[in-house]
């Protein structure tokens, strides 16, 4: 495993009008790319997890079942600058290390080019999908559990994703 990331494999089930969406970590060598997977990056700084917004758009479009347009993929961003995103860059004081670390993980890669990425918190993954799947469809949205290493199969309802474990 990649040391400050986690991979989180997501599933979806459609039920009626439902769209519920459970998680699980998985370590690198279970990596497949058909699987929906998205990095949980850990940033020793802040002693916070956190996710790329090419992460949430991937994520997105694999739980809506479509590849989004580029004026999609904006708008999405646009959508989620409420949810007041960190812009991580190579010439951001501070933030030098943490970007290094996002451009050099291995696939699944949580960037596509090697550019300025913003960065959300972790605990705001939930809020993000319900912000951005509620102005798609009229399904309801629900999260099978949290991904914590106490418990690694999702099974019960819940309302917020936590971050999958504590990195060290």
């Amino acid at each position: 495993m990649t040391e400050g990331r986690r991979l989180v494999r997501f599933s979806r089930n459609l039920v009626d009008n439902r769209l519920q969406v459970s998680c699980e970590i998985i370590p690198q060598a279970e990596y497949d790319e058909e699987d929906i997977v998205i990095s949980c990056v850990y940033r020793s700084e802040t002693r916070n997890c956190w996710f790329t917004s090419v992460d949430i758009i991937y994520l997105l479009e694999r739980l809506a079942g479509t590849p989004f347009s580029v004026e999609e993929k904006n708008r999405i961003r646009r959508n989620l600058e409420g949810l007041k995103p960190t812009t991580v860059s190579k010439n951001r004081r501070g933030y030098e290390h943490f970007f290094q670390r996002i451009m050099d993980f291995p696939p699944p890669k949580p960037r596509n080019i090697e550019k300025d990425v913003k960065v959300f918190p972790w605990s705001a993954l939930t809020e993000a999908l319900k912000k951005i799947i509620s102005k798609y469809v009229s399904y309801t949205f629900s999260l099978l559990s949290s991904c914590s290493s106490s418990q690694r199969y999702p099974s019960s309802l819940s309302s917020r994703l936590t971050p999958p474990t504590r990195h060290h």
